[in-house]
């Protein structure tokens, strides 16, 4: 993967160290700038990944506190994909951050987390649950690989109900029909209206389903 970084000197706004700046400019135009996903990290967390291109963080009491953005290009240009998918996928890392975390406050240590998505592009919705399976994984949580699966009499019911009223049935009906056990913790990450772009979550544990947002 081409990765390309910067390393950011806060609180007083300027580059303290710069390997490849992926911002607009002289060497770079707007629309190459747009075509690059970037996630703005911690030193520690830059250095653990990338090691040879990022230093170690200064010893403590230092006054300067330093992040790294790190930058890949994108698979598929800026305005290839669907407005939907784009606003979604732009966000992708810090939304699934969050509601992973909140899943994992509630279910606690001792669980082993099953996660699936839903959402209308099969591409995406494998790059969601992939993002929530990797950040559990990265928080030290066991992660299956596996999905809870329901027989299709369960299906053709819960196809016919509202977002709001099919997934806490179908988390009671994982659980009657042990396709989960009291061990499992299951996120679904999806969106709830065909029109937004905000990724709401849900958590079943025990056969009783959270809302997350």
């Amino acid at each position: 993967m081409d990765i390309l970084l910067i390393l950011l000197l806060l609180p007083f706004g300027y580059f303290a160290q710069r390997a490849y700046d992926p911002s607009p400019g002289i060497t770079r135009s707007r629309t190459e700038a747009r075509n690059l996903d970037c996630v703005r990290t911690s030193q520690a967390d830059a250095h653990e990944r990338f090691p040879g291109l990022v230093p170690a963080p200064a010893a403590r009491g230092t006054l300067s506190q330093v992040d790294a953005v790190t930058c890949s290009r994108r698979i598929m240009s800026y305005g290839e994909r669907p407005a939907q998918d784009e606003v979604i996928l732009s966000s992708l890392r810090q939304s699934v951050g969050t509601l992973t975390q909140a899943a994992a406050a509630i279910a606690g240590e001792n669980v082993r987390w099953h996660v699936d998505a839903f959402y209308p592009s099969q591409p995406v919705a494998a790059k969601i649950s992939v993002a929530a399976r990797m950040d559990l994984a990265e928080r030290g949580h066991r992660v299956s690989d596996r999905v809870p699966v329901l027989a299709a009499g369960d299906i053709a019911v819960l196809g016919a109900l509202p977002p709001r009223e099919a997934y806490p049935l179908a988390c009671k009906r994982y659980f009657a029909e042990h396709s989960l056990s009291d061990g499992d913790a299951f996120l679904a990450l999806m969106i709830v209206d065909a029109q937004e772009t905000q990724l709401h979550a849900g958590l079943c544990l025990a056969g009783t389903w959270r809302w997350l947002r």
